[in-house]
């Protein structure tokens, strides 16, 4: 499998894609302040009895949420964490209001919660993580698998770590030398160094440790000799990243290239189009499945769909999309970065032995992920459940916002749904106000389905409760939005009055609202034109003459020439 890394640097912002076959599989995305990662001596603000937890001010935007079990000075064992709050004592014994201290930022701000932190430091190198919190513990990446060189590693691990700490060997370790690890370990001990010095002199709260940057985070954490290249479009970034691997891995110095061409890089690697088809809910299989992704705060929903897939049998059909799905929803959460609680709906298997092989390939396809997922067994009804570790905004959140216009519902009220609104609105201002003269202002689709066919049911309403009423359309109104204004001075209505029967009109295709059962429908200047005699599909301009002008729109007829 090709493997390479592209790097879009900009003073905005800094994206890095990682691609393997030319399929986008990652997109990292950096703006402004990093925070996961960075050191801050902090205050305590403070502690919350109930949550278990304390809030400290690091200087960020806001505090800083503290669980118990990230306050406590050593890491929990793994039975503490399955009993969890009966396992650490009350927060108020382990941390008072007040207080400073270092804290570390393991996970970033989200939407409107703050970063969560932990007073246990871990810094991490090429090969291993230096832990500060713990006395001559080693562990090894569990993605090796290879038994003989995970005890090997481990040994090695006993022979190097410093006293006082604790180590874990990471994945990229595996053939390292003995040197290269010491040589880690000799650099993380000076940073450790270096970061308590800043925080005797720092006054909290105070930034102690900065992170590496996004570009050189993934050179540390993701760039080896698997990668084929390492392409960068910023001169000052190439020279920093080639200068950072003469002292740590000069061997892969000729895999950097430098970008020069004219064309963005991500429009000339096919970047762009993959992020646009990861933004959208629904995904394709290859054989005509397809899974539809949705997002909310407390968790991500992926729903598996034959479509327009069949194989032998329904069985096999079954099976062979729930396969293909297991394979992709491991794809497609590590693009988008999706992490917390994530519910699959697999289609329903009625074989045992058709359940475990869509779990087994599920498990193994998330094999690959840098990320730690939690899986747990499938259901009759085909449902999973599992985690990934969240540390930061998924890429959606990164890269969208919430829509203005539905609030983030994904839906909006119709037309037909605005229209009656407005209709129930005039009767009530005319019941309880007396009211006899109206403008109403809202899209022109909501205007069209409130005047109605030809303008039948305005002028119903008019003649029903004796009331004249200017309905126009602005196009830049909220869909969901309206306005019903009562007018008691007639002077005000000059402005609305504007057209009258005989007056010519030339309609452009952007005046146009495609109303095929009516002809020809047009808006100018808010006011809804209506040209039976034309086919709505015409795409030039169209000179019409108005035949009747209302207070609420108009009839026409075309005009040669």
């Amino acid at each position: 499998m090709s493997s390479r890394i592209i790097a879009n640097v900009t003073n905005r912002q800094t994206r890095v894609a990682i691609m393997e076959d030319d399929r986008l599989t990652e997109l990292m995305v950096e703006r402004g302040e990093r925070v996961v990662g960075n050191v801050y001596k902090c205050r305590v603000e403070n502690v919350v009895r109930g949550l278990d937890a304390a809030f400290v001010e690091c200087g960020l935007e806001k505090n800083v949420f503290l669980h118990v079990s990230d306050a406590v000075p050593e890491e929990p064992s793994r039975q503490k964490m399955r009993r969890k709050m009966s396992a650490f004592p009350p927060i108020n014994k382990v941390v008072r209001e007040g207080e400073e201290f270092l804290v570390q930022i393991v996970k970033g701000p989200l939407q409107d919660k703050g970063a969560r932190g932990t007073r246990r430091i871990s810094l991490p190198g090429r090969y291993l993580v230096l832990m500060t919190d713990t006395s001559e513990k080693v562990g090894v990446s569990k993605k090796i698998e290879d038994e003989d060189e995970r005890r090997r590693l481990r040994s090695l691990g006993h022979e190097i770590c410093p006293d006082d700490f604790g180590i874990i060997v990471r994945t990229r370790a595996q053939g390292a030398t003995k040197e290269d690890l010491k040589a880690d370990v000799r650099f993380l001990l000076k940073l450790w160094q270096t970061i308590k010095g800043r925080a005797q002199q720092a006054k909290a709260p105070a930034l102690v440790h900065e992170d590496l940057s996004l570009v050189l985070e993934v050179l540390r954490d993701v760039f080896s000799a698997e990668v084929s290249e390492f392409v960068i479009d910023d001169k000052v970034t190439y020279d920093k990243v080639l200068n950072l691997l003469h002292n740590v891995a000069p061997e892969l110095r000729d895999r950097v290239k430098l970008y020069r061409k004219d064309e963005p890089i991500f429009t000339h690697y096919d970047v762009e189009p993959q992020i646009e088809r990861a933004l959208q809910p629904k995904i394709w299989l290859p054989h005509g499945g397809w899974l539809n992704i949705e997002q909310t705060e407390a968790l991500t929903t992926i729903d598996v769909n034959t479509g327009k897939f069949t194989g032998r049998s329904l069985e096999d059909t079954v099976l062979k999309t729930n396969l293909e799905a297991a394979e992709e929803v491991a794809n497609q959460l590590k693009l988008r970065d999706i992490g917390g609680i994530i519910v699959i709906d697999f289609i329903d298997m009625d074989k045992p032995q058709h359940r475990k092989r869509v779990s087994a390939a599920l498990r193994k396809a998330f094999e690959r992920d840098r990320m730690k997922t939690r899986i747990m067994h499938i259901t009759r009804l085909g449902l999973v459940e599992m985690t990934r570790k969240r540390t930061s905004e998924s890429l959606a959140q990164t890269l969208q916002e919430t829509c203005p216009t539905c609030g983030g519902k994904g839906l909006v009220l119709n037309a037909e749904t605005v229209a009656a609104a407005i209709e129930r609105e005039i009767r009530r201002q005319e019941r309880e106000d007396d009211a006899e003269i109206f403008h109403i202002v809202a899209t022109p689709q909501v205007i069209l389905e409130f005047v109605g066919p030809f303008g039948e049911f305005v002028d119903e309403i008019e003649e029903e409760l004796g009331v004249e009423i200017y309905a126009r359309a602005d196009r830049s109104m909220n869909p969901e939005h309206f306005e019903v204004i009562p007018l008691d001075d007639r002077r005000r209505l000059r402005r609305l009055r504007r057209r009258r029967a005989g007056h010519k009109l030339e309609l452009q295709p952007e005046d146009l609202l495609r109303v095929p059962d009516m002809g020809l429908v047009g808006c100018v200047d808010g006011l809804i034109v209506y040209v039976p005699e034309v086919s709505p599909d015409t795409e030039e301009p169209v000179k019409v003459r108005l035949t009747k002008v209302t207070g609420s729109y108009a009839r026409a007829t075309p005009v040669g020439n």
